[in-house]
């Protein structure tokens, strides 16, 4: 498949984010579960599209995925997390297969009350993945957050490998600002120094931003040596709740 053959994706974008804009003002029902996103990875005069859907029920969450870039592999991913949380405890425990053999686990957590300690794991079989979230895979995770208000929040972590001796190591520090009941803004800034699959060592930054309003929502980032290689990424993504 050719570079031209991706000049759809952008329409499908434009249409979802715009719809985003002319949704009517109405509140978010209890009883949507689903998430549904739209994404397009631009990188290295390549397009990828993915798209990702995501249903909850109860403690449970499940998602599918299905990433197609312009060339090169494609691949299918489906996954499942429990979501459980306490007055004192947020615990998720996560796994995933992909088309070619990958299988992986993950663990998050936050512990406290309005201040919180973050610590998580990660780790797979290592076999072929495309990694969308650009973080080590095989890593450990500590930080800590505070929550501001009744909705605001705040957050400073690191991701690192624990496995690979590549020195990945990627430093977050994210914002959440509910600008009214149904609108919500999200920052995430952050910093990476490691060495890619050549071997050569990088360093660089990303930031990326979120605009929820009820069930839409829209996002857009900028990583720099994305995945630790040498090119920049644009991410541009958008889709619904429901």
């Amino acid at each position: 498949m050719t570079r031209a053959d991706g000049g759809w994706r952008p329409i499908v974008l434009a249409w979802l984010l715009a719809a985003g804009a002319a949704a009517p003002a109405f509140a978010q029902a209890a009883d949507e579960h689903g998430k549904l996103t739209l994404g397009d990875y631009l990188f290295a005069d390549q397009s990828s599209l993915d798209v990702n859907l995501r249903y909850s029920l109860g403690f449970w969450t499940g998602w599918l995925d299905y990433y197609a870039p312009t060339a090169g592999s494609r691949q299918g991913r489906v996954g499942l997390e429990y979501d459980l949380r306490t007055r004192w405890l947020l615990l998720i425990p996560s796994a995933q297969a992909a088309s070619a053999g990958f299988f992986g686990a993950s663990a998050y957590s936050e512990v406290g009350g309005r201040f919180y300690l973050i610590a998580g794991a990660s780790r797979t079989n290592l076999r072929p993945y495309v990694n969308l979230n650009f973080d080590p895979n095989e890593s450990w995770q500590l930080g800590g957050g505070a929550h501001l208000g009744k909705a605001d929040a705040i957050a400073l972590f690191s991701i690192w490998d624990n496995r690979l001796h590549t020195g990945q190591q990627n430093t977050h520090v994210t914002v959440r600002h509910h600008i009214a009941a149904s609108q919500r803004l999200t920052l995430d800034a952050s910093y990476k120094s490691g060495r890619g699959d050549d071997g050569a060592l990088v360093r660089g930054g990303a930031l990326s931003l979120e605009y929820d309003w009820r069930r839409w929502f829209a996002k857009a980032a900028e990583d720099q040596h994305a995945n630790y290689g040498p090119s920049t990424m644009w991410r541009l993504g958008g889709g619904m709740r429901f």
